[in-house]
């Protein structure tokens, strides 16, 4: 290993013997963390970053409807511009023969479960379609969120119908949704030609549903915890109504999430519409994260508990080698390429891959991760400590971690 290198075991040790290999990320300690784990880990950090994304929105725009409603829009018209040409129906089990919006429930069914929001679908009929969530990581990050995602639904069903005219049109509604503190988060489309009921503002797509005496309501005891690629009783694939079907690598956590899909462009469509400056909207956005990162090692036991988990030796004191191994798993964990300079009690210096966290066109999410880090650091290790961007090759971003003094922190 380099100098500014501590040693570590290669993780391509063993390659050749006949000792199994699974899939796992590994800590610069050579701590493996099981794919199943890691993707339910990155799934709640990337949403834990999200909440906090929101909240920075809720400063620019303090009025829930008016905030509700620009998410909406903005949702709608981006899900729907991306599926008038949409490539995948095969994908997502959309047959030949499929007409109208009902396509919009089948597309939502798989993305559930990609991202872990386990549940079933109650309803696929000719007029109606029910989706009843019992797991949504996502459920922290607020209620707009709920109200925007199913908006999104709408966009997508839209270009689906456009795509094969002739069918229903559905009006997509979260009846019931966990971000709003309701056990299930539940999806219900109806036919409004067989359903009719009053017109609705974008934002108000909370329902009640005509349908309401059809709904399948789940016991708590019979929920289950678990999405059905990581289920004995589904075979570990993720099966749909119409023989859709895919396996564990169905995860999509290195291409969603609730920042890089609503709120981060939620908060651009703010500048857009002038409601912020960009400078604006980036300090406010900097200081809600920079405060996350610090919030989330401000207990001494959640210090101890992370190197725990990343098995950490006792002869790692308090350096910046706590944040570094850490955002390594978190990279290997969003399948974005990265490089270590320098990790070492000193300094540790990564080299990421910027389109690995751009990877869903959100240009401002590399900056947001960062000022998560650099709050991080602040508790996991000590103040001291800094973790900032310098000297970038281009296509990159490169953070070193180290001691730092800054009389304008």
């Amino acid at each position: 290993m380099s100098k500014k290198i501590d040693e570590r075991i290669p993780q391509d040790s063993g390659v050749g013997t006949t000792i199994r290999a699974y899939v796992a990320l590994q800590s610069p300690w050579n701590k493996l963390i099981a794919y199943q784990e890691a993707m339910h880990y990155i799934s709640r950090f990337e949403s834990v970053l999200s909440a906090a994304a929101m909240q920075a929105l809720r400063i620019m725009i303090p009025d829930y409807a008016e905030r509700a409603e620009m998410m909406c829009e903005e949702a709608f018209e981006r899900l729907y511009r991306t599926g008038v040409n949409y490539g995948d129906d095969d994908g997502f089990g959309i047959h030949p023969f499929m007409c109208g919006e009902f396509p919009g429930a089948l597309i939502g069914d798989k993305g559930d479960d990609a991202l872990l929001m386990c549940g079933r679908c109650q309803d696929f009929g000719t007029y109606r379609c029910e989706k009843e969530l019992d797991v949504c990581d996502w459920d922290i990050v607020g209620s707009e969120l709920c109200r925007t995602t199913t908006m999104s639904l709408q966009g997508q069903a839209k270009a689906s119908a456009e795509r094969r005219p002739g069918g229903p049109a559905l009006d997509y509604m979260m009846v019931e949704a966990k971000g709003c503190g309701d056990r299930h988060c539940r999806i219900i489309a109806e036919s409004r030609e067989k359903y009719p009921a009053p017109a609705h503002a974008l934002w108000e797509s909370f329902g009640p549903a005509v349908t309401e005496e059809y709904k399948k309501y789940t016991e708590e005891a019979d929920c289950v915890s678990e999405p059905m690629m990581f289920r004995e009783e589904c075979g570990y694939h993720f099966v749909n109504g119409t023989n859709n079907e895919t396996d564990s690598s169905n995860q999509m956590m290195n291409l969603s999430t609730a920042a890089s899909l609503y709120v981060l462009p939620a908060i651009s469509e703010a500048v857009r519409r002038g409601l912020a400056t960009r400078g604006q909207a980036d300090h406010i956005l900097r200081c809600v994260l920079e405060a996350a990162g610090k919030a989330m090692f401000g207990e001494r036991y959640a210090i101890r508990g992370l190197r725990d988990w990343m098995g950490v030796p006792a002869s790692v004191g308090e350096d910046g080698r706590l944040l570094a191994g850490l955002i390594e798993l978190q990279l290997q964990a969003l399948v974005c390429s990265y490089s270590v300079e320098a990790f070492n009690e000193t300094e540790c210096i990564l080299v990421i891959d910027r389109g690995g966290l751009e990877i869903t066109g959100t240009k401002d999410l590399p900056e947001a991760h960062l000022a998560m880090w650099y709050g991080m650091v602040k508790t996991l290790v000590n103040a001291q400590w800094s973790c900032w961007e310098e000297a970038s090759p281009a296509g990159m971003m490169r953070i070193r971690i180290a001691r730092k003094i800054d009389k304008f922190a």
